[in-house]
């Protein structure tokens, strides 16, 4: 696909790798796939949590919406901490050509791929994504832009992913 072949041969932006835990992060960014209402309630849910919990002070979240902007659902318009890019934000190869650039120029301390991993446009976000550490699923296209991976085995779910991350980054001695 030509699509994937442009992802790899772009460049990397240059950025600060470092280790985060949810103790120790202020800011974290979230990439996602939105599909449907619940999944999006879920991961908004999450994003509260994360603030509540550890102290984060900003929980950013950008979602790729497989529509036309015009059969966007009332659910996904803008809200505070939240965006989305649609079809109408790629160009022919499905690299998001606008709408990303506050979300890829932000230095987030954790970039989380919500997202399974495969989605195109979502992988070209993260690969151009400044965060200082990027987490992401074993097994996916994605997996080679990542820091930190998570193996979830054969049953990939959101409720896994968010209960290995709990796992994980809200261990203090994780780095």
């Amino acid at each position: 696909m030509v699509g994937i072949r442009a992802l790899h041969a772009e460049v990397e932006p240059v950025r600060l790798r470092k280790g985060f835990n949810f103790n120790s992060a202020e800011t974290v960014g979230i990439i996602y796939l939105d599909s449907e209402e619940d999944f999006y309630k879920k991961l908004h849910e999450y994003a509260g949590f994360l603030k509540s919990e550890f102290n984060i002070k900003a929980v950013t979240m950008l979602g790729f919406v497989d529509e036309p902007e015009k059969k966007i659902p009332a659910y996904q318009q803008h809200k505070v901490d939240s965006e989305f890019i649609t079809r109408q934000n790629l160009a022919w190869n499905q690299r998001p050509v606008s709408g990303i650039e506050n979300f890829t120029s932000s230095d987030f301390d954790i970039l989380i791929d919500f997202s399974n991993g495969n989605v195109l446009p979502l992988n070209f976000i993260l690969k151009e994504s400044r965060a200082k550490m990027k987490v992401g699923m074993r097994g996916k296209r994605a997996e080679r832009y990542c820091d930190f991976i998570l193996n979830l085995g054969e049953e990939v779910s959101a409720d896994k992913l968010v209960t290995q991350l709990n796992a994980y980054l809200s261990n203090p001695k994780i780095k």
